[in-house]
C-alpha cells in the first residue's frame, strides 16, 4: 500500500510524465465506474460512487502536485476551473431555455481556459531546482543539503 500513497498525497511535486500517466490511468477507473453503475443494479451505483470519489481525490492530488511543480499553490485550481464550471452551467441553463446559439457561445468561451490548463499543467516544464513545495522531481539532489553533496577526490 505504501507504493500507492503518493497518488493520494497533495504534498510534493509531480513532473509531466507521472502527471500524464496518472491522468491516463484514471480513465479506465471512470469507465469501470460507469459500467458498474449502469449494469449492476443496487450495489453497482454504490461501488461506482466510491470509485469515483477515490478517482476524483487522486485526480485533484495529481493536479495540485503538478501545480506545485510549476511553483504555484493549489488555489490556482480556482481560476483554472471555476470559469469553465460557471460557463458550462450557464450553457446548460441556456440550452434548457431553448437558446442553442447562446449555449454554443458559452461553451466556446470555455475553450481558452481549457487550453490554458492543458498548456500550464500538461506541457510546460516545472520550475528547475527546489522550490517551496519540494525538490525538483527531475533532479532531486538538493545543492544546499551537505549530506547529498558530491565528493571529488
Amino acid at each position: 500500500m505504501e507504493r500507492y500513497r503518493p497518488y493520494f498525497s497533495f504534498a510534493g511535486r509531480t513532473n509531466r510524465q507521472p502527471y500524464w500517466l496518472t491522468a491516463l490511468a484514471l480513465v479506465p477507473a471512470y469507465l469501470v465506474a460507469v459500467l458498474l453503475a449502469v449494469f449492476i443494479p443496487v450495489l453497482g451505483p454504490l461501488v461506482a460512487g466510491i470509485l469515483v470519489i477515490g478517482a476524483i481525490w487522486v485526480s485533484t492530488a495529481n493536479l495540485v502536485r503538478r501545480l506545485h511543480d510549476r511553483g504555484k499553490g493549489a488555489w490556482w485550481l480556482v481560476p483554472m476551473y471555476l470559469p469553465v464550471f460557471v460557463l458550462s452551467l450557464l450553457a446548460l441553463a441556456a440550452e434548457g431555455a431553448g437558446e442553442a446559439d447562446a449555449a454554443a457561445g458559452l461553451n466556446a468561451l470555455t475553450l481558452p481556459f481549457s487550453i490554458w490548463v492543458f498548456v500550464e499543467l500538461g506541457c510546460l516544464r516545472g520550475t528547475p531546482g527546489p522550490n517551496r513545495f519540494g525538490l525538483d522531481p527531475l533532479n532531486p539532489l538538493d545543492p544546499f543539503d551537505p549530506s547529498q553533496a558530491e565528493v571529488f577526490d
